[in-house]
């Protein structure tokens, strides 16, 4: 293209900066306007105080609407912020901005609805929950090895942009493992683990292995790759009685990287 050809089409793209203006102008006058009030907040987040129950999941549609997590904070624990899935949840409850639908609450039975000026309280039943017989991940705030305090959980964001709840790991070339007692066995152990959004996106350090065994016994292992899809893990153990269940994680690269699992053995794994 020419020099003068250039020229012109800088001269058209100098045309779209008033245009960009008064576009910037326009969000800034119509968002905030658009917003539910305090007090809306308020008495929608007093409703669903009064409505949550154990085994409850509080959702907020759409998901970017974070001004609801501060009225909102008494209802949302960490462990449903990082979930990974909604079938250990007996009801869901939808605060909803504008007549926003969650995801997980497609195809679900309505039990209640309530607006509350732009913001829209629903409630509905999931149809039946898994019965989590042991939680991994919240054995480990408390366990201890070697004489040393595991790190406890921690948030991931994956490559999806998602905040994850997981167990801690280090990926090195000799094996990294944290081990649970007493684990009863008359189910599946299922779970996920990912890798962070910076290690994924740029492709390092991976693929990561992870390996599960029972009493010993290797019952299965995941290879989890950088940027690869999130898939569950579902292991059937069905035993009588307690075992010893370990994780061990190993990875041919020590590129030091964020990586975790969340897990337990239940009954009834989703399909």
């Amino acid at each position: 293209m020419t020099q003068e050809g250039n020229l012109n089409r800088i001269h058209w793209l100098w045309l779209l900066v008033p245009a960009i203006v008064a576009a910037e102008v326009f969000l800034q006058w119509r968002i905030p306007s658009s917003d539910p009030s305090k007090e809306e907040w308020e008495k929608a987040a007093q409703i669903v105080i009064d409505q949550k129950q154990d085994g409850d999941l509080v959702l907020i549609a759409p998901s970017w609407a974070t001004q609801g997590r501060i009225y909102l904070k008494p209802v949302i624990a960490l462990q449903d912020f990082g979930r990974f899935e909604t079938s250990t949840y007996d009801r869901i409850i939808e605060v909803s901005l504008d007549g926003e639908r969650a995801l997980e609450t497609e195809g679900l039975a309505l039990e209640s609805e309530q607006d509350i000026g732009k913001i829209t309280v629903r409630r509905y039943r999931t149809g039946g929950s898994a019965k989590i017989l042991f939680d991994f991940l919240g054995e480990t705030r408390s366990m201890k090895t070697g004489g040393k305090k595991f790190r406890g959980n921690v948030i991931i964001i994956d490559h999806w942009f998602n905040p994850r709840l997981v167990v801690p790991f280090k990926p090195k070339k000799r094996p990294t493992s944290k081990t649970y007692k007493n684990v009863p066995l008359n189910g599946v152990i299922h779970g996920y683990a990912v890798i962070g959004y910076r290690e994924g996106r740029f492709n390092k350090g991976g693929p990561i292995k992870l390996e599960i065994f029972v009493d010993d016994k290797k019952v299965g292992e995941q290879l989890i790759n950088n940027f690869g899809p999130l898939e569950p893990f579902d292991i059937p153990i069905n035993r009588e009685g307690t075992g010893t269940v370990k994780f061990q994680v190993t990875s041919d690269s020590n590129f030091k990287r964020r990586f975790g699992l969340a897990a337990d053995m239940r009954v009834g794994a989703p399909e």
